[in-house]
């Protein structure tokens, strides 16, 4: 096995430790959810001697070709993470964008393969780095609030109001998702229709919600990426717990989201 290199670890520690949120949170029952980093520049060089490429069962964008990525496998479960070669696998993408090699870890499995989601996130980081963003992972996981609310008829019908339903329980909301929440109406998982949509979405907000399913969001790290699901997560938290008390909650007033808009300068 490849030997990583000190800023390698570092992030991949970074993954066992959010996998152990998602876990202890209920967000992450059996194999839900998934987690992905791209590690390109911190990688370092692959000898080719190395490298055995498997095909992909659908092709990627052709600018990820030859990218180093880390990303949990396929069947395994995200509480695994905290073994982080056990459950996940470091893969160089081809120079054709159509097939993988496993260059560290996957050790669950003789037949270890990416999520079927990486697809997805692959898009999701592809397209932020065409656009200069240093978004470098990707995590999706099953938030059961924000699912919660996404089976509200009415708080479901557009983003904003979903965003505003959110961003008005708490100041810290309006603060640290600052570009607010995207709903995707329900798709099948894992379908390319599903990627598109959660690709466009997270070029406007901060966070993705897939309709009756769950939540996606990116960063510069896996921390990050979870930091802007949890902090929506505790605004439709608060909202469903004033609605379970009998009343409809007062929320930060419109005026005081706009101080906090221009103290925050979001």
């Amino acid at each position: 096995m490849i030997s990583l290199n000190s800023t390698v670890l570092h992030e991949i520690a970074k993954v066992s430790e959010v996998s152990q949120y998602l876990w202890q949170r209920e967000w992450a029952e059996r194999n839900g959810g998934n987690i992905s980093v791209d590690l390109t520049d911190i990688f370092g060089p692959v000898a080719n001697t190395e490298v055995v490429y498997k095909k992909l069962p659908l092709p990627l964008p052709n600018s990820c070709a030859s990218r180093i990525y880390y990303v949990k496998g396929t069947g395994q479960r995200i509480r695994e993470l905290r073994d982080a070669a056990y459950a996940g696998c470091i893969l160089q993408i081809s120079p054709e964008a159509d097939s993988f090699a496993i260059l560290w870890g996957g050790n669950a499995s003789t037949d270890f393969a990416p999520t079927s989601e990486f697809i997805s996130h692959i898009k999701i980081l592809e397209t932020k780095r065409a656009q200069g963003s240093s978004h470098k992972s990707v995590v999706h996981t099953h938030p059961l609030e924000l699912i919660a609310l996404s089976h509200h008829s009415d708080v479901s019908k557009s983003s904003d109001l979903f965003t505003h339903t959110c961003w008005k329980m708490l100041p810290e909301v309006r603060a640290f998702v600052p570009k607010g929440v995207g709903m995707i109406p329900y798709c099948l998982p894992s379908s390319e229709e599903l990627a598109d949509l959660t690709t466009e979405s997270l070029l406007q907000r901060d966070v993705a919600i897939w309709e009756k399913h769950g939540a996606t969001a990116s960063g510069d790290d896996v921390l990050q990426a979870f930091d802007y699901i949890d902090v929506a997560n505790k605004g439709a938290k608060l909202y469903l717990m004033c609605l379970a008390a009998g009343y409809e909650p007062e929320g930060v007033t419109q005026e005081n989201m706009d101080i906090l808009k221009n103290v925050f300068n979001l």
